[in-house]
């Protein structure tokens, strides 16, 4: 994975959390933003802030997924980018037609992915409680970034 991805990573995580913890926090931060958009008297701003964040956080994942050396199986790369195109395409729609009914969707996509998140990799045996120090030119472990 490229330093700027491991950056931005490594910025918004807290020092008790897994990355995959942190990715199904920004999921859940941008599943409460996009919640409150759906509220009949948020601003116009607002609406396109949740989206607009939401968009930026599927952009990175997008770009992980994407990475020649992400580990994850093809597959599942394939499936989550699909999903990714999904969320671009509702989200574009949602903008332009300002529809506060197509944000169901995308709360629902980051509330299941975040849940699977949170569960524990196969194979793990003790919790993980602390993020790994990511020495350069490696991944950190995530479902975006790794099996």
């Amino acid at each position: 994975m490229s330093q700027d991805k491991v950056a931005a990573y490594s910025t918004h995580q807290r020092q008790d959390e897994t990355v995959r913890e942190t990715e199904a926090h920004a999921l859940l931060s941008c599943a409460s933003r996009l919640e409150t958009a759906r509220q009949p008297d948020c601003s116009k701003e607002f609406f396109t802030d949740a989206l607009h964040h939401n968009q930026q956080l599927w952009t990175l994942f997008q770009a992980c997924l994407c990475d020649p050396e992400n580990p994850l199986p093809r597959d599942l790369k394939t499936l989550l980018l699909n999903l990714s195109c999904y969320v671009d395409k509702v989200t574009f729609r949602a903008m332009s037609e300002r529809n506060t009914d197509l944000l169901s969707g995308l709360i629902s996509i980051n509330r299941t992915i975040a849940a699977g998140l949170r569960q524990k990799p196969e194979g793990q045996t003790e919790p993980a409680t602390a993020a790994p120090v990511v020495p350069e030119n490696t991944s950190p472990t995530s479902l975006m970034t790794s099996a």
